[in-house]
């Protein structure tokens, strides 16, 4: 496998729920994407209610040469629904948007308690790969949440959240699952190198009402933590992508991309290599001893 084919493009940047995209914005980020030859993408229903869907499937429709991952269960303008007739229901409304009559893979997304007992879902997950419908079947897991009572190995995917200020999942997805996607590598934004504490948020996008006061502050200082241990020239993005593509553990990583510029960074780091072992064990280990960061701050990390 290719460092492009272990690259998927997320499309919740590009839904309007970080802030309005134009249309011209949405089919160029994803025409520069195919451009360079990354062919793997991720979205989900309830991004932009339906219209990250919607925008691929405008784009790439009739295009053979690109895989697509899906969700369900978090179902738009209802709520909810992890039920085996609602998944089967989700899963053809995303065709229909998409354009398409199979895709690469779809995850349960982010269920908790609602779902007591996860063999319906799985079963008629199960089903609808068995009729060629989907080839993959998996779970998008909340960050931090347990997923001990999902059935070992009956799902082919886990995806979750792994970056720089979080990798407590990457190592521990196996045996229950057989792929591991890491999720937000620039934990949604901290990682940019562009937040200070004095950073606002616009009300339209979703980070407005939880990065802010002493978390903001608390998760600068750990950023700055992370850059003092980087070669001169390392940028933080590069950094976070970089560790997580050359990760032995992790078999794709999804990489949220909202408009063209997003993608020349990333570009660049798939000829870039992989940082210095040294430099992976000194981020390893800021990551390990929480940064440093006092006791008071133990729960103001990502």
């Amino acid at each position: 496998m290719s460092l492009a084919d272990k690259i998927v493009i997320g499309t919740w940047p590009l839904s309007g729920d970080f802030g309005a995209r134009s249309l011209s914005e949405i089919e160029k980020s994803l025409a520069k994407a195919f451009d360079a030859g990354i062919r793997t993408f991720d979205t989900a229903p309830n991004y932009g209610l339906g219209f990250a869907e919607s925008a691929l499937g405008m784009v790439f429709a009739g295009e053979s040469d690109v895989r697509i991952f899906t969700k369900c269960g978090n179902v738009p303008f209802v709520g909810k629904d992890f039920s085996p007739d609602a998944i089967e229901a989700s899963i053809g409304q995303s065709l229909k948007r998409l354009k398409r009559d199979s895709i690469e893979g779809v995850f349960l997304h982010n269920p908790r308690d609602e779902v007591p007992d996860f063999e319906p879902a799985i079963e008629r997950l199960e089903a609808i790969k068995a009729d060629g419908t989907v080839r993959m079947i998996g779970l998008s897991g909340a960050k931090g949440y347990d997923y001990s009572r999902v059935p070992d190995g009956r799902l082919d995917m886990f995806q979750q959240d792994a970056n720089l200020l979080y990798l407590k999942e990457a190592n521990g997805a196996r045996p229950k699952f057989k792929t591991f996607f890491a999720r937000s590598p620039l934990a949604t934004g901290m990682l940019s190198g562009r937040l200070s504490e004095s950073s606002v948020f616009p009300p339209d996008d979703h980070r407005s009402g939880w990065l802010k006061g002493e978390r903001l502050a608390s998760l600068v200082a750990r950023v700055e933590a992370i850059k003092s241990v980087l070669p001169a020239g390392v940028s933080v993005p590069s950094a976070a992508r970089r560790l997580l593509l050359h990760h032995p553990a992790i078999d794709y990583v999804i990489c949220g991309v909202g408009r063209p510029d997003h993608l020349d960074g990333l570009i660049e780091d798939l000829s870039s290599g992989p940082l210095p072992e040294s430099v992976v064990e000194a981020l390893v280990s800021l990551h390990d001893r929480d940064f440093d960061r006092p006791e008071e701050e133990s729960g103001l990390g990502y």
